[in-house]
């Protein structure tokens, strides 16, 4: 390129010698090419590309509930006399919890046992006068008639004693129902009628509340799009269902998937499940919100990188990974499910690679890059 070729016609007739040396300097320096600075290298925090082992599963959420709840209920009528235990209290299968005035009762018991006595020894007469009367009327002392009504007279007297032991066992029944046990392990909850109250058989009021605290069951529901991944995976083995609270997220605990429900509630699109959890340690509760997760499988030999390197755009998932000189390389990805704090990338990395985890603004395909930690950053 020449610089005269940016001398315009006309130019020449105002300027002398002088003039002309002056401008052929200036455009000279018009002429002259500028240097780009280079790009400074951009500072960036790494992860490696991992392979490992991880859970294929399904993300949902549930609420604790009970194996048993039971509302106790007088089975006889009476005052209630005592209370014994205290609200909130864990109490076993058998334990006492009221006791009905059994004084009624009692007296009813004592009634049917002196009954019993009574036609025990009106039988033993019948019965007698029966055999002392049977060789009579083989002589035909006697008519058949009146034998006939002798031996009626023993069987009245015996279907009597029957009914008296059958009251005894009545009564006995009613006064057992006087002390009221738990039927469960369990915890009881809000006692509802204090002693000295009159309480009706069978119709209530409740006296207390219990539930059984452990086990729990674990309610949720999934899509009815992962019904079939749902069913598959239980068709294989039993399922492991991971619990953790919302409030304290580093607790997880393990239940085991116990029934798919019949039938998808086509109001949400939903079908529900139902996991059973140990609970010695009473850090569930019931009615309780937690996040579940449902194991279907394990994939093996799943590749991961931090999830912090993965970036989305108008193409997709991408990532930069740093090359062996040091250089940024753009990468599109296809990603999988996260893994605590990493996700799974299904194309686009190779295990061992290097991936950038933090200044991937700063970056561009081909940018040299220095590896920073919080702890000790490079200068350079």
């Amino acid at each position: 390129m020449f610089c005269k070729q940016l001398v315009w016609p006309g130019l020449r007739k105002f300027v002398n010698i002088t003039g002309v040396a002056v401008l052929s300097m200036f455009l000279a320096g018009g002429c002259a090419t500028k240097e780009e600075a280079p790009i400074p290298p951009r500072p960036v925090e790494v992860g490696k590309a991992i392979v490992k082992d991880v859970p294929v599963y399904i993300d949902s959420f549930g609420t604790m509930a009970v194996i048993n709840n039971i509302d106790i209920v007088s089975q006889v009528t009476g005052k209630v006399q005592e209370a014994h235990f205290q609200e909130g209290d864990n109490i076993q299968a058998g334990g006492l919890l009221f006791t009905i005035d059994p004084s009624e009762y009692k007296a009813r018991l004592d009634k049917a046992e002196a009954a019993l006595q009574q036609d025990v020894v009106d039988l033993k007469l019948k019965r007698d006068i029966m055999e002392r009367n049977k060789p009579l009327v083989e002589k035909n002392l006697i008519s058949q008639q009146d034998f006939d009504q002798f031996q009626t007279d023993v069987n009245v007297s015996q279907a009597r004693v029957d009914v008296d032991k059958a009251e005894i066992e009545l009564a006995k029944i009613n006064l057992g129902y006087c002390n009221i046990y738990s039927p469960v392990d369990g915890l009881t909850g809000k006692r509802l009628v204090d002693p000295g109250n009159i309480v009706t058989a069978n119709s209530g009021p409740v006296l207390v509340n219990i539930k059984t605290v452990d086990p729990l069951y674990i309610d949720f529901t999934v899509s009815e799009a992962n019904l079939i991944k749902a069913r598959q995976a239980m068709a294989k083995r039993k399922l492991t269902v991971e619990i953790t609270p919302p409030e304290a997220e580093d607790k997880i605990y393990d239940a085991t998937l116990q029934f798919l429900n019949n039938t998808v509630d086509n109001t949400t699109g939903t079908i529900a499940l139902r996991a059973i959890v140990d609970n010695k340690k009473r850090e569930l509760w019931p009615g309780q919100f937690v996040n579940i997760r449902l194991i279907l499988e394990t994939e093996k030999n799943a590749l991961l990188v931090p999830y912090e390197a993965v970036s989305l755009g108008q193409q997709g998932s991408y990532l930069f990974v740093v090359t062996k000189d040091n250089k940024a390389d753009l990468r599109t990805v296809t990603t999988g499910l996260l893994q605590e704090d990493y996700v799974v990338v299904e194309t686009g990395v190779k295990e061992g690679e290097t991936v950038v985890t933090e200044g991937q603004m700063g970056l561009a395909p081909g940018v040299t890059v220095v590896i920073t930690t919080d702890q000790d950053q490079v200068k350079r």
